[in-house]
């Protein structure tokens, strides 16, 4: 038996798997495919090599080599795999090419922080979804170092290009800026982009833009609009995403705010 779920997180094909004693023939894709083990062992051949990945191991495979194998008969095995294009991978990392050098890395903090990331993307809320995105990317640079390809070094970006990065989340707030979108406006990869907004402000860009979104939403509520009419105005996708937000932030509801403020 075997239960498989599929989904798109950004650029990136991510699937979760939970079976007993499933083997796949030789095949070869035209993506790179990380696999992180969770449980269970997996016998692995790799373009006529023979190797074993336990719990906490990461497979690497670049595209077009031959690979095949599985979980022995009745044994329990759980993964998580990703696929994305050579050149999508590079685009993102900052790299002129890329090509994993190792097909087994042992990272167990690693492999269940891409497992958490990668069962994420199968959330039904967007924002969950975008927020996974960013951290997998980040993450997808580990997995790149530990497989040996080195990556360019940290771009220092001043605190006026992170101003800026900030000023378009900022006019767009009423809408999900992509991480593509950002990067090509600043000329940074993904990666860099991340790494670099989040040592400025401690948080990532998505992150950033939620907290503006909610603080817009508390001087929209002082100012008397009704909850329903702020979600939309600063972007929320409805009111129950207004409420979460806004609850976490300040500990307590909008309706409860604005009975607050009415006393």
């Amino acid at each position: 038996m075997s239960v498989m779920q599929h989904a798109w997180l950004g650029n990136y094909e991510v699937s979760s798997t939970s079976c007993t004693g499933l083997t796949f023939a030789r095949h070869s894709h035209d993506e790179c495919v990380i696999g992180v083990n969770l449980v269970g062992e997996e016998k692995v051949w790799l373009d006529r090599r023979e190797f074993e990945a336990g719990p906490g191991s990461i497979t690497l495979y670049n595209p077009g080599q031959i690979q095949g194998g599985g979980a022995a008969d009745g044994a329990p095995w759980q993964f998580v795999s990703l696929y994305a294009t050579a050149d999508q991978l590079a685009a993102d990392l900052g790299l002129a090419h890329m090509e994993f050098d190792r097909s087994l890395c042992f990272q167990p903090d690693l492999a269940q922080r891409l497992a958490g990331a990668v069962k994420a993307a199968l959330s039904d809320d967007t924002l969950v979804r975008e927020l996974q995105e960013e951290a997998l990317v980040l993450m997808l640079g580990e997995v790149v170092n530990a497989s040996g390809v080195r990556l360019p070094g940290s771009t220092t970006l001043g605190h006026n290009l992170i101003g800026r990065a900030q000023e378009v989340l900022a006019a767009q707030l009423h809408r999900s800026v992509s991480l593509d979108l950002l990067g090509d406006e600043l000329g940074l990869s993904k990666f860099h982009l991340l790494r670099a907004f989040q040592k400025e402000t401690g948080l990532s860009p998505r992150q950033w833009a939620m907290q503006l979104r909610t603080r817009r939403a508390k001087g929209l509520l002082r100012n008397g609009v009704a909850a329903c009419e702020v979600a939309h105005h600063v972007g929320f996708a409805d009111q129950s995403h207004l409420n979460r937000h806004f609850r976490a932030a300040y500990g307590m509801t909008p309706g409860h705010y604005q009975r607050l403020l009415n006393r």
